[in-house]
């Protein structure tokens, strides 16, 4: 590799040559095999939102890069979009056959975190402008069949909540049709009191419109299970379409892709570096495939927690892996997993919601929770004075298979 000086500065080829050096030192090789070290780390509270910020700003990583390595959906067109290929083929087909007369409603499923939001928000730059395109997201479930109608007047674009079903659905066949597509759908997937024909009237005003609209939902995994159980939905979507989460081509791709954006270019027009840089760097995202899953969030957590940016000459360095340890799950007791199966299929619980499930006191749903939320396994928001408990994004999909595995979700 060619020699550089101490005190170059942030440039392309700097951070690539110093990147490269870096990594260099991490990955030695014995017999001719890579080896990447990998700390163990037992606090996953790490990985909860405001410990994850403080770590970030700790390493002193540039906005460029966490910007570029967002966990927020990715909007119409934005270049980080990738694969997907096969399931964008399906959906716009079954756009093609709604346009000719075709009825239909399109649920599109997977594991959390695997980019429903994203996927759907590609959609538009497949369409016309003239076949009216409305993406919405439920934020929770209906909670008895007047919200309902007050959530579904809004996503139709009512100013004011229509009173009864009837009247919404006469509305909806009024608008110019077009395509709604309505994300977190997991929130329809409900085992709470008093909620029932909230989603049932849900479903039929979509039933009801679909030879004049076509509907889209983007639901996770489990809960589009428990609405099969629950509500036969699967009879009633023609076409569902399964995302999983990334192969490791795939994964690679995403995070090349990130790293571009951010400034950081993996590749040199130095034949040297050309030739050399692939194997190592291929064996970084190896390596993060296999602690990943395929899950792209704790893939960006594993590499930028991995990243340290020297503030002195203004360079990168690269720290051994640190990976989560899991293990505290096996020593869980019966409750406390039945309450994160049925957090996981309804995306998120309040302690009201938790006592109305498990027929338990207020204080013991609250004891549960918190109890949870302080080994974080769980996170918490408060939204009008109300707190919900849900699984930490980032590791939802150990957490999943680990309670599908113990028979713990159906």
């Amino acid at each position: 590799m060619a020699n550089t000086t101490q005190n170059k500065t942030l440039s392309t080829m700097s951070v690539f040559t110093r990147l490269y050096r870096n990594l260099s030192k991490i990955f030695k090789s014995q017999a001719d095999e890579l080896v990447i070290p990998i700390n163990i780390k037992t606090d996953l509270c790490h990985a909860q939102a405001s410990r994850r910020e403080k770590l970030y700003t700790d390493r002193a990583l540039p906005d460029s890069l966490l910007q570029a390595f967002t966990e927020k959906p990715l909007v119409t067109g934005d270049m980080r979009f990738i694969g997907r290929d096969e399931q964008s083929t399906r959906l716009l087909s079954a756009i093609e056959m709604w346009q000719s007369g075709q009825t239909s409603m399109l649920a599109v499923t997977g594991p959390q975190g695997c980019g429903i939001s994203s996927f759907l928000q590609q959609i538009p730059q497949h369409i016309s402008d003239q076949q009216g395109w409305h993406y919405s997201e439920l934020t929770r479930r209906p909670t008895d069949n007047e919200d309902c109608l007050a959530q579904l007047s809004n996503i139709v674009g009512s100013e004011q909540p229509i009173a009864s079903v009837a009247e919404l659905i006469d509305y909806i066949n009024t608008l110019p049709p077009g395509i709604f597509a309505i994300d977190n759908g997991h929130y329809l997937a409900s085992r709470i009191m008093g909620s029932n024909q909230a989603i049932r009237t849900f479903g039929a005003v979509m039933v009801a419109t679909q030879q004049r609209h076509l509907w889209i939902l983007g639901c996770q995994e489990f809960a589009w299970r428990r609405l099969a159980y629950l509500y036969n939905a699967d009879r009633y979507f023609t076409e569902l379409i399964g995302l999983t989460l990334f192969s490791e081509d795939e994964l690679k791709q995403c995070l090349s892709s990130r790293l571009q954006v951010s400034g950081i270019l993996l590749n040199s027009d130095t034949s040297n570096e050309q030739t050399e840089s692939p194997s190592v760097l291929g064996q970084l995202f190896s390596t993060l495939y296999k602690l990943s899953n395929g899950k792209p969030d704790i893939a960006f957590f594993y590499l930028l927690g991995s990243m340290n940016f020297n503030a002195e000459d203004k360079l990168w360095d690269i720290q051994p892996v640190e990976q989560l340890d899991f293990n505290q799950l096996k020593q869980l007791v019966h409750e406390e997993l039945f309450t994160l199966a049925e957090i996981s299929a309804h995306g998120q619980l309040s302690i009201d919601d938790h006592q109305s499930i498990f027929r338990s006191s207020h204080e013991e749903s609250w004891l549960l929770l918190e109890r949870l939320y302080h080994q974080c396994l769980l996170d918490k928001t408060t939204n009008d004075n109300v707190t919900t408990y849900h699984l930490v994004p980032l590791y939802s999909d150990v957490i999943t298979r680990f309670l599908n595995n113990a028979n713990y979700l159906y």
